[in-house]
């Protein structure tokens, strides 16, 4: 995807779009086509998809690559419509294979940008394999749900196969003026399976869609997103020999922890 200019140019249509007398109903009109979208899809793409005759792998690669375009062009429309902006470095880092990408959570739309720049695996919500509009997309590209009883597994198990993996070690959206609060299970994930962290510092300014605000909730000015892929995390040194993972563990999380809080302070 494309990176987007933080200043728009002038000009009676992007004037407009800045007003919040038309961001407030473009807001619901975005809300609105992503069930429609969602609904369209679990009609007729997914269900295809899911029950095609071909190997589980083949169909969940090529469900996400679906999954992927469709969250591209839906931040497309978004940004057509005025309702907010984005900038992108050093993404190419997300087309390697094998690797466990974690990143902060601070709007509701970080999985869409995410999910749209690389067709990796993610550790999704349990409840959408309940929910009518996601269930057969969630199944068909064999996401793994955070409340699956194998989730360490389905983890160590999509790596091991060359797969890359998403996941928000908050667990959820960062509360408004918390600290961030990851949980130590992307660091047993990555000392498990030997391998690097790729951390993804994603910054939303102002801060929207933050967990429990409403979506008519917005903020005076369009959002901005900018999505930066960080360097490899080294891991190998929290596990020196004779060294008990759970306090290697409890150690990476703080260190992760205070990186992206350096980060998201930097200007």
């Amino acid at each position: 995807m494309e990176s987007l200019p933080v200043t728009a140019p002038a000009g009676w249509w992007q004037r407009a779009r800045l007003s919040r007398y038309w961001r407030i109903p473009a807001t619901g009109f975005g809300f609105a086509l992503f069930g429609l979208g969602g609904t369209f899809l679990s009609f007729t793409v997914f269900p295809v998809l899911y029950f095609i005759p071909f190997k589980p792998a083949w169909r969940a690669r090529y469900t996400r690559k679906v999954n992927a375009w469709v969250f591209r062009n839906y931040v497309r429309i978004l940004r057509w419509l005025g309702l907010l902006s984005y900038e992108f470095h050093q993404i190419e880092q997300l087309r390697k294979p094998g690797q466990l990408i974690i990143a902060n959570h601070p709007s509701l739309l970080d999985v869409v940008f995410l999910m749209g720049l690389t067709d990796a695996n993610c550790v999704v919500k349990g409840s959408l394999w309940r929910n009518p509009f996601t269930a057969m997309a969630v199944r068909s590209a064999n996401y793994i749900s955070n409340n699956d009883a194998a989730l360490f597994n389905r983890c160590l198990e999509t790596l091991k196969s060359g797969q890359s993996l998403i996941i928000f070690p908050e667990g959820t959206r960062t509360k408004p003026d918390q600290p961030l609060s990851f949980h130590r299970g992307p660091s047993n994930v990555a000392l498990s399976a030997g391998i690097a962290i790729t951390p993804v510092v994603i910054r939303c300014e102002p801060v929207t869609l933050m967990k429990n605000q409403q979506w008519y909730e917005i903020s005076a000015q369009p959002p901005h997103y900018t999505i930066s892929v960080m360097p490899a995390f080294d891991t190998a040194r929290f596990m020196p020999e004779g060294t008990m993972q759970s306090m290697a563990a409890r150690q990476l999380t703080r260190e992760l922890v205070a990186y992206f809080t350096r980060q998201l302070k930097r200007p």
